[in-house]
């Protein structure tokens, strides 16, 4: 064993102590006590344990401390937390380093020996570290050694200490209320702490340190005595001293009022303060939530009127930064002190609990994004003005910050039109969508000022694309997922959670749609709102709020896709279709997303290119040169000379030429910067950017949803059915059916009874569709008493239902089914008159003629008469098939069949769903109409069931034999009367073209009139 270390030989002592403590065998020859020490150093030395995962052991540890926080146990929360941190942070004695493989695993030991820790009762006892032990030796005696120390030539004199010039200054701190940005100090509130004066200990006297501090101390300008500060004796830099000079000596009652002396550089910085956000200075005041100047504040060389103007105009610009930091304070929620009655809380009269809808929070978050990046520049300016390397005055601050206070004007103006002017109780879809239509007109109207706003443009252009993400997220969520997730209802599409998915009328009553009409005041209102006005008192009682005007060209769309996707999560889809959609929904991006990469793909297109830029410049200043030299002459015949005018008609010229040209070539990139978005260019991003995503997302869920209704539901097939069964498309079968009533009618039987009449349909239908033997059903609805005096109006108490399942109801509705059974009961009155006419026998006119054969004169002149009657009775039969064959080739041939190939045509290119029901509503509307049905002509209804009737009548008293010559006179007349007034009336319809389809039928009843 000479060969093994002393960790081995060690470990080797340890694993027997371990055996032996375990299994309680002393003896080491002992042959079990030999397996059990193989079997130990077999496992310590080829073991397959995994090492500690120090991952788990902080999740188990953060879990205790989150469990022991819900248990409310914070005192030992605290503690355990510290501990563990102190415990992974100290070393171990054989280990280097923190937060080692043995600490976790020491850890992890300790979390499995613990039982339950939110269970014990644990106190921290307090742990004594030990001191570390003081160095007593004398370093500097030992050092020293040898040599001769030089004390200098003032021995006595102490020994210099940092620490206690250190702990002096500490105990004498000075008071500094020049606070910037960080700082939000009252001046006027401390007076009593800044007119005290600071004592300041020198330990040691050193000239260079004292002037220094002299130098950068800041006179309190804000104590109503505060010490003249020195400057110049130059005439310019009095001329307050000059003017005041003036008045005195000018006026005799001029008396001059106290004034507080500032610097131009105290200005600076209280302008800087003031453009920031803080809320208090000495400068300028607030009141009521307005913004203005103290009157007494002059500096010596500006007279009094000239600064207070230039201050003035900074403390509008002031105001509006109040009035938008406020927001975002309400909107985040940051807002802590109550707001002056002037300043009502623009988030209206809302429970203070709700929290801020998705477009508000939005907003916030751009302008909240804007005011970082100009507190920023604000930042930069103060510490320019600190370092004094460079003159900075006021005016050169200001022409600094122009175009930023140019477009806190514009947000100023967005928000007091947007936000601030809505009523308080308004619901927050119309403030969401005010607030993005205000965005919206804005970009458009600043573009129309051209090329001098394109910085504004671009700000509002990003503003709006911040603000517009929870509608996009919100469209993005329902066209992908069929969710219409919008806890604030702030979206103009809203949910009616009372309707279910698979209720039948789901696809109309499911979603409310907010569109609100607008009545647009003078732009007055619109160029107020940014001149510092509060805009909350003066809500907009004439203009009315709308629905987003940017979802307009694609709202059917949005709409469409949403309701077809939540249709089709509620379907039941094959479940590899669902694998596939779920894999693809992994890698799919947002729609917000996808807009803001095609906008910047649009814009960057257009610099990839600049050598063509260059030419396209140089083309059109020639263009320009030449188009000027054609105007200026047209201008000379006018006796017009006037080169700019000429300039500005040629330029108009080249502009209005150039964008059709881009128009009708289909190319949309208008010839502008990359980074202004123009008036045309908006409105071309969103239709080149937007709404073909949106557009491709609706092709796709409209798509499926009707392949999923057409393959897996058969609505074609149930189309086909209502067709077959109501319209008598299945001739076979539906013969079956009504020739079985017909033949009860004329043999006098009853035959009103639904037994008898569903046991005839199923026996019909299930020969030839046994599938829909089951749908199909005929029961009896009670008619008017009235209506029963006609016997063509017997059959209207028949009703045919069809059971259409779900989603299949959606486009066969329960009001389809009314208008397919108006048509299906004018078509049995017409197949019940065909089938009585075609019925008729001729077997009773031979029993009367050989009753009268043989006769003598009389009975021969009875019979000439008898045969005069039946001669008649066969025309009168004649012309009546005549009637009813016309009519009926009119309703089957021109009407059903015509107008069912052109609805399958229709329902074949259908994209979506709705589409597909307004198809086959108009397919209904149309044969409701062509079949005379309609309350518009209801006359011709009428005299058509008149001649049916007719028809009824002269078929009883054929098969009857009750041949009076008065009531076949009557008969003739009554048809001839009806013949005659349908023909008239259709020819007059025909000559109009108001009724083309009927020109068939005018022609076949005019064949048959006979001229009198």
């Amino acid at each position: 064993m000479a060969h093994w270390s002393t960790f081995e030989k060690e470990s080797e002592r340890e694993t027997k102590r371990l055996i032996r403590c375990l299994s309680g065998i002393e003896d080491e020859e002992d042959q079990n006590f030999q397996l059990a020490l193989k079997f130990a150093w077999s496992n310590f030395k080829f073991h397959r344990y995994l090492d500690t995962d120090s991952h788990k052991v902080e999740r188990s540890v953060s879990g205790i401390y989150e469990k022991l926080v819900v248990h409310s146990d914070l005192q030992k929360a605290e503690s355990w937390m510290r501990l563990t941190e102190e415990f992974l942070n100290s070393p171990l004695p054989n280990t280097d380093g923190e937060k080692t493989d043995a600490h976790y695993s020491i850890l992890s030991l300790l979390l499995c020996l613990s039982g339950s820790p939110s269970n014990t009762d644990f106190t921290e006892r307090p742990r004594l570290k030990e001191a570390e032990p003081e160095d007593k030796f004398d370093w500097a005696k030992y050092l020293m050694e040898g040599e001769d120390a030089d004390m200098g030539p003032y021995p006595d004199t102490p020994e210099w200490s940092e620490e206690e010039s250190e702990d002096d200054d500490s105990q004498q701190p000075i008071s500094r209320e020049d606070s910037g940005i960080q700082l939000d100090r009252t001046p006027q509130e401390d007076q009593d702490n800044a007119n005290k004066t600071v004592p300041v200990t020198w330990t040691v006297g050193e000239p260079d340190a004292r002037a220094w501090l002299e130098q950068h101390l800041v006179t309190p300008y804000w104590a109503s005595h505060a010490p003249r500060f020195p400057h110049s004796l130059h005439l310019h830099s009095n001329l307050l001293n000059v003017w005041d000079q003036h008045l005195y000596n000018t006026d005799p009652l001029y008396l001059p009022e106290e004034k507080a002396f500032v610097t131009e550089t105290q200005v600076i910085r209280e302008t800087l303060w003031l453009l920031s956000g803080v809320n208090k200075h000495f400068i300028f005041q607030q009141h009521d939530g307005k913004v203005s100047v103290r009157s007494n504040v002059v500096v010596t060389h500006l007279t009094g009127n000239c600064l207070r103007s230039v201050l003035e105009h900074i403390a509008v610009y002031g105001q509006a930064v109040f009035r938008l930091q406020r927001f975002i304070d309400e909107v985040t929620g940051h807002s802590s002190e109550p707001g002056p009655p002037g300043t009502a809380s623009t988030y209206g009269s809302k429970k203070a609990s709700e929290p801020p809808f998705r477009t508000y929070q939005a907003f916030v978050w751009a302008l909240n994004k804007y005011f970082t990046s100009f507190k920023e520049e604000l930042t930069m300016i103060e510490r320019e003005l600190i370092c004094n390397d460079e003159t900075v005055t006021l005016s050169a601050v200001l022409e600094r910050l122009s175009p930023h206070l140019a477009q806190i004007k514009v947000l100023h103006r967005v928000f007091c039109t947007g936000v601030a002017e809505v009523p308080p109780a308004t619901p927050n879809v119309v403030r969401a969508s005010h607030l993005l239509n205000t965005l919206y007109k804005a970009i458009i109207e600043y573009d129309s000022v051209g090329e001098a706003s394109e910085q504004a443009v671009a700000l509002l252009f990003s503003l709006w694309t911040e603000t517009v993400r929870p509608y996009l997220e919100i469209v993005d969520e329902w066209i992908v997922h069929g969710h219409l997730f919008d806890p604030a209802r702030e979206f103009i599409i809203q949910r009616n959670k009372d309707v279910p998915v698979n209720h039948r009328d789901f696809w109309y009553a499911t979603y409310t749609l907010y569109s609100v009409s607008e009545t647009v005041d003078s732009e007055e209102k619109l160029n107020d709102a940014a001149s510092g006005s509060s805009g909350g008192d003066q809500a907009s009682g004439g203009r009315q709020l709308t629905m987003v005007s940017f979802l307009k060209p694609v709202l059917k769309q949005i709409i469409m896709a949403g309701k077809s996707m939540q249709l089709l999560k509620n379907l039941d889809c094959k479940e590899a279709e669902k694998s596939q959609r779920a894999s693809r929904d992994a890698e799919r991006k947002s729609l917000h997303t996808l807009f803001l990469e095609s906008v910047q793909s649009r814009l960057c297109s257009r610099e990839e290119s600049p050598a063509d830029g260059m030419t396209e410049q140089q083309s059109t200043r020639r263009s320009l040169i030449k188009m000027q030299s054609i105007m200026a002459r047209h201008l000379e015949i006018d006796d017009v000379h006037d080169p700019l005018l000429a300039i500005n008609f040629a330029r108009l010229y080249l502009e209005q030429s150039d964008f059709q040209e881009c128009f009708s070539g289909g190319d949309f990139s208008v010839d502008r910067s990359s980074q202004s978005v123009t008036c045309q260019t908006f409105e071309l991003t969103l239709r080149s950017c937007l709404y073909p995503h949106i557009e491709r997302r609706y092709i796709e869920c409209c798509g499926n949803l009707m392949k999923t209704l057409t393959k897996d539901y058969r609505l074609l097939e149930y189309l086909q059915a209502m067709r077959n069964y109501f319209l008598l498309e299945a001739g076979d079968t539906m013969y079956d059916f009504y020739t079985a009533i017909f033949d009860k009618v004329q043999e006098k039987e009853s035959w009103q009874q639904p037994s008898f009449l569903n046991v005839q349909l199923q026996e019909a239908v299930g020969q030839r569709y046994p599938e829909d033997s089951s749908r199909l059903s005929v029961f009896l609805e009670p008619i008017d008493a009235s209506r029963k005096k006609q016997p063509v109006n017997n059959l209207e108490v028949l009703t045919l239902s069809y059971k259409v399942p779900w989603p299949v109801d959606i486009v066969i509705s329960s009001e389809c089914q009314k208008i397919y059974n108006q048509v299906f009961l004018l078509l049995l009155q017409i197949k019940w008159a065909k089938y009585s006419l075609d019925t008729l026998r001729f077997s009773g006119f031979t029993d009367v003629t050989k009753k009268l054969e043989g006769a003598t004169a009389e009975e021969v002149k009875v019979k000439e008469r008898v045969n005069q009657q039946i001669h008649r009775m066969c025309l009168l039969r004649v012309k009546l098939m005549h009637f009813v064959n016309s009519l009926h080739n009119y309703i089957m041939t021109r009407i059903l069949h015509s107008t069912g190939l052109e609805f399958q045509h229709q329902v074949q290119e259908a994209k979506d769903l709705d589409q597909l029901i307004k198809i086959h509503y108009r397919y209904l509307a149309t044969i409701h109409d062509r079949c005379l049905l309609r309350e518009k002509v209801s006359f011709v209804k009428e005299a058509i069931m008149k001649v049916l009737n007719l028809v009824l009548i002269f078929s009883d008293r054929w098969q009857a034999g009750a041949w009076k010559i008065e009531s076949i006179d009557k008969m003739e007349s009554d048809f001839k009367n009806c013949h005659m007034f349908l023909v008239t009336i259709l020819n007059k319809a025909v000559c109009r073209g108001s009724f083309p389809h009927l020109e068939s039928l005018a022609l076949s009843l005019m064949a048959g009139f006979e001229q009198c």
